[in-house]
C-alpha cells in the first residue's frame, strides 16, 4: 500500500524528457541548415587537416575515422551488432545510435576473399574490414547529407574500390548488314558526356550560399545582384552579363565562402 511520502515522492519526480525530433538543436528550417552547414564546415576542416579522406579516380573519400568524427559531432556513435563468418570472408551489421540509445541508422556489409585485395589476407583483417564497412554505412544512413554538405562524396572510403566505381560497358549492337544496292550514309559519332567535375562545388553547397547572399540582401547589408557579382570577381569565375551563376567554384572555395557568408549574416560562432 502506497504511503503518502510514497505520494509526494512521486508528485515530485521530474517528468522523463521529451525525445528529440531531429538529430539537431533546432527545428526551424533556417536555423537547421545553418546548424548543419557550420557542422558540415567543422567536419572538412577536420578531414583535411588530418587527412582522413583519399582521392579515388578524381573523387575525394573518407575514411571511417571521418565518418565516426562526423558521428561525434552529431551525437550519433556506431556499435558493432554481430559478425559471422561466411564460406569465403565475413559478413557485420552495425547501428548507429543516439547516446541515449535510440536507433537512427543500421548497415551490413561484407568481406570476401573474392575481392582481388583481400585473396591473401588473414580472417582477423577480413573480420576487421567487414565491421569497419559497416560501422561507415550505419553512419553514413543519417549523416550522408552533412558529408555532402562538407564537399565530400558520401560514399565510405572503404566501399570504394582502388580503381574506383568502373561503369559497366555495354558492347554496342552490330548493325545489320544492308543490301549491296543501297547506299548506307555513315553516321557521325555523338560526342562524348561531359563527366562531373569532382572538385566542383556540390549542389548542397551552391544552395547555402545562395540561401545565405538572400539572407545578406534582406538584411539590407549589401544588395544581391552585388554579392554576386563580387563572389566571382574575388573566385575567377567566368560569368555572362546579368547571369548569377557561380558555375567554376571548387568545394574548397565554396566550403570558404560559407564560413565567411555566415560570418557576414550573422550566423557564425
Amino acid at each position: 500500500m502506497a504511503t503518502s511520502s510514497d505520494l509526494v515522492a512521486a508528485e515530485l519526480a521530474p517528468a522523463p524528457a521529451p525525445v528529440p525530433a531531429s538529430l539537431f538543436v533546432s527545428t526551424d528550417p533556417d536555423e537547421l541548415v545553418t546548424e548543419i552547414a557550420r557542422k558540415a564546415n567543422a567536419l572538412a576542416a577536420v578531414i583535411k587537416k588530418q587527412k582522413l579522406d583519399v582521392s579515388i579516380s578524381g573523387r575525394r573519400y573518407v575514411r571511417v575515422e571521418g565518418w565516426t568524427c562526423l558521428g561525434t559531432l552529431c551525437g550519433v556513435h556506431p556499435i558493432v551488432a554481430w559478425t559471422k563468418q561466411l564460406e569465403n570472408g565475413y559478413e557485420a551489421r552495425a547501428e548507429a545510435r543516439t547516446l541515449d540509445g535510440r536507433l537512427v541508422g543500421a548497415a551490413e556489409a561484407v568481406c570476401l576473399r573474392s575481392e582481388r585485395s583481400w585473396a591473401t589476407r588473414d580472417d582477423y583483417a577480413l573480420k576487421s574490414m567487414a565491421q569497419t564497412r559497416a560501422v561507415s554505412k550505419a553512419l553514413r544512413g543519417p549523416l550522408g547529407f552533412v558529408m555532402a554538405m562538407a564537399g565530400f562524396e558520401a560514399t565510405p572510403a572503404e566501399e570504394v574500390p582502388a580503381g574506383g566505381f568502373a561503369e559497366a560497358e555495354v558492347a554496342p549492337a552490330k548493325p545489320a548488314r544492308a543490301p549491296r544496292s543501297v547506299a548506307v550514309p555513315a553516321e557521325e559519332p555523338s560526342p562524348p558526356a561531359a563527366e562531373p567535375d569532382p572538385a566542383a562545388a556540390s549542389g548542397a553547397q551552391l544552395n547555402n550560399i545562395y540561401r545565405l547572399v538572400n539572407k545578406i540582401d534582406q538584411l539590407e547589408l549589401v544588395p544581391r545582384a552585388k554579392m554576386l557579382e563580387a563572389i566571382a570577381s574575388e573566385y575567377a569565375l567566368e560569368q555572362e552579363p546579368g547571369s548569377e551563376s557561380l558555375k567554376g567554384l571548387s568545394k574548397r572555395d565554396a566550403s570558404d565562402l560559407i564560413t565567411r557568408l555566415m560570418a557576414k549574416a550573422g550566423e557564425g560562432a
